[in-house]
């Protein structure tokens, strides 16, 4: 693999824990990448398996075979794992925002903020107004932080920088190979 790959093993492994630990209000969305995770995965684990193992194989592999726009069960891995780099964007955005919010800010005021400059422009506008009603049951920050993680929060800061830093070049790769083949908005 080349210094530019990006392996998606590693990249879908724990990708809905965020949601997971929001709450259960939440649980829809966890359980929306879960099954997107489980498409990507049934590829990866498919008599093709070796042509998904990097997003840029996944790509190529499904351009060629025409998979790109199929739905459903056997969807297409490269339209689910670009639903999946949405939610990531969300997630890098959030944790990027988070050390510089106080710890009794309202978590909802960020989440929103953040869920409108990434996932909303990719959502339906009932779905807006769900995660508009949803954000509003969250903790505050420093609690969310508790039940996150189990470190202080000055600790947990240079831990959400070091995963920011980690995620952004991965995230641009990702949108950066979407688009070098034409598929940045797969309906």
């Amino acid at each position: 693999m080349g210094p530019h790959s990006v392996c998606i093993d590693n990249c879908v492994a724990n990708h809905c824990r965020f949601f997971k630990l929001t709450g259960p209000v939440f649980a829809f969305v966890a359980r929306d990448l879960s099954h997107k995770i489980a498409i990507v995965r049934r590829h990866l684990d498919s008599t093709n398996g070796d042509k998904f193992t990097t997003l840029k194989s996944m790509i190529e592999f499904e351009l060629t075979n025409q998979m790109v726009y199929n739905r459903g069960h056997h969807g297409s891995a490269a339209r689910t794992f670009l639903r999946l780099h949405w939610a990531m964007e969300f997630i890098i955005e959030f944790m990027s925002r988070l050390p510089s919010a106080s710890h009794d800010a309202k978590t909802s005021k960020l989440v929103f903020d953040v869920y409108k400059m990434t996932l909303s422009a990719h959502h339906p506008w009932w779905t807006r107004k769900l995660a508009y009603l949803a954000v509003h049951t969250l903790p505050s920050i420093k609690q969310l932080i508790d039940i996150m993680c189990k470190q202080e929060f000055d600790e947990v800061k240079i831990l959400l920088q070091r995963i920011v830093d980690v995620g952004r070049p991965i995230l641009t790769y990702t949108r950066l190979l979407y688009e070098q083949y034409g598929l940045a908005n797969i309906p």
